[in-house]
């Protein structure tokens, strides 16, 4: 009996040791993290199996109107980019989730995140996640992108990269929705603003000498397609007990990636506006990228020194936000209203020739020695262009059902445009809402691409050459929004 004893105290001795040492193994751990982050994607996120203990909208939502707050980091490296892979990071990628309560029962999430954008799939399964957490349906919640350039399009690739960023992006939604949700405050009052930002961003398309426009200009540029639109808009939340919540809503276009050497991660200048904004006037603040597809922030230094320009424009980004809070005015707020549709429009068809074209550069490889001199031999404006046409000739069909919502309540609304509108489209938008506020939010719901303005394609250029819709696309956009809105309204 001692034998056995003795024998037994050895094994429970052995074995511990033998599982350390394998866990201890760089090899073994090594493989063990690459089948995790392989089944990652289809796990679903460790807060959905802890619904007894998370906010119960049926019964934790304030009495009166509130407003709740929250911000957490999706970061994740390496992970490619625009034209580079990012290696580190510079200043970490945030989503930023406004959670409102009307007080009748209804919740919104209007969140907006540091990404240069977010495909429709990973859209759909973000409302899912917070459907099935919170009970909050698909129609009431928009996440939209802010479009660094120095962050990835998340997407439902399978890149090994790709697949742990998303992960973790999917593992932090819950717990930054369930985090809004729980800091909900009755407000004292609304109030809304309008500021100008004239020098912080410039129409980015050019009239040529031969009459033809090209993107970026050069030193034979005559002069801007059109001027680009200044108004900064602010939404500020007076709450009872907590601090002000300060939503902007603002459009240009962003640097980033191929400004900072080596490759970094950054939400561009976001950060160091948000940074300044919460320190200068004791809020919480939440960036919405508005309607910037033919917008450029200035940013003339290039290179390593592109981020000090995003620093030298903070003072001018605090100059428009104290100009609409200095005019702000008190909004009514009231029951929360939802819409959406999906909008059907016509695909561009291109001639036959161009298309065979466009396949040979395709088949070559846009990047390879071949393919550069096709695109050359055939006038191509750009790398993309080959790419798009093949895609909207063979891919989408004659039309293309594009999502577009709308959220409403009291004199203010939010529109989501899946693709990158004109400024020109944006302002029409806002103008024309029948809501006294309306933030108008791009890069929103998925999807991704250039919608110009009707006058830009006459003109051509990089964002004519790559759109796949027809010309008119941005008004029919802006059209049906504007029904959206009006049900919106008279459901009010």
């Amino acid at each position: 009996m001692k034998k056995i004893f003795v024998l037994f105290l050895a094994l429970t001795m052995i074995l511990p040791l033998c599982a350390c040492s394998s866990s201890l193994d760089p090899a073994a751990t090594k493989a063990e993290e690459a089948k995790t982050e392989e089944k990652a994607p289809e796990k679903a996120p460790a807060a959905e199996d802890n619904k007894p203990d998370q906010f119960n909208i049926s019964e934790d939502l304030p009495e009166g109107f509130a407003v709740g707050y929250a911000i957490g980091d999706i970061t994740s490296t390496p992970i490619s980019m625009y034209n580079a892979t990012a290696e580190s990071v510079h200043d970490p990628l945030q989503l930023t989730c406004i959670a409102i309560s009307d007080g009748e029962g209804n919740v919104a999430l209007v969140m907006t995140a540091d990404l240069k954008g977010l495909n429709r799939d990973v859209f759909e399964r973000s409302t899912d996640i917070i459907q099935k957490n919170f009970g909050i349906p698909a129609e009431n919640v928009m996440i939209s992108a802010t479009h660094t350039h120095s962050a990835p399009t998340v997407n439902a690739g399978s890149d090994t990269n790709m697949t742990r960023f998303r992960s973790k992006y999917y593992q932090q939604l819950p717990i930054i929705v369930e985090e809004a949700l729980r800091d909900l405050d009755e407000i004292e009052s609304c109030y809304t603003g309008k500021g100008t930002a004239k020098s912080i961003a410039f129409v980015r398309r050019y009239l040529q000498p031969d009459g033809s426009y090209i993107t970026h200009g050069n030193k034979s540029s005559v002069k801007h397609e059109t001027d680009a639109d200044p108004e900064l808009r602010t939404i500020r939340f007076d709450r009872k007990n907590k601090k002000d919540v300060l939503m902007v809503n603002y459009q240009t276009h962003y640097g980033g990636a191929t400004g900072m050497y080596p490759a970094q991660l950054s939400a561009d200048f976001v950060a160091p506006f948000r940074d300044a904004a919460e320190k200068e006037l004791d809020c919480l603040f939440a960036y919405y990228s508005g309607a910037g597809g033919n917008i450029n922030f200035n940013s003339p230094i290039p290179g390593e020194k592109i981020y000090a320009t995003f620093l030298d424009a903070i003072p001018e980004f605090m100059r428009a936000t104290n100009m609409a809070l200095d005019a702000e005015k008190e909004a009514q707020v009231g029951t929360i209203r939802s819409a959406f549709a999906w909008h059907t429009q016509a695909i561009r068809k291109d001639p036959p020739e161009r298309v065979a074209q466009a396949k040979e550069v395709v088949d070559a490889g846009r990047e390879t020695t071949e393919g550069k001199t096709l695109i050359g031999k055939y006038g191509f404006l750009n790398k993309y262009e080959p790419t798009s046409i093949v895609a909207r000739n063979t891919t989408y069909g004659a039309t293309e059902d594009v999502p577009l919502s709308a959220i409403a309540f009291g004199d203010i609304a939010f529109t989501a445009f899946p693709y990158e509108m004109f400024d020109t489209n944006g302002k029409e938008c806002r103008d024309a809402s029948p809501y006294d506020m309306t933030f108008v939010l791009s890069l929103a719901g998925g999807g991704y691409g250039y919608i110009p303005s009707a006058f830009a394609y006459p003109h051509g250029g990089y964002e004519v050459s790559i759109c796949r819709f027809t010309e008119g696309c941005g008004e029919a956009f802006v059209a049906t929004m504007l029904n959206l809105l009006n049900q919106c309204k008279a459901g009010a």
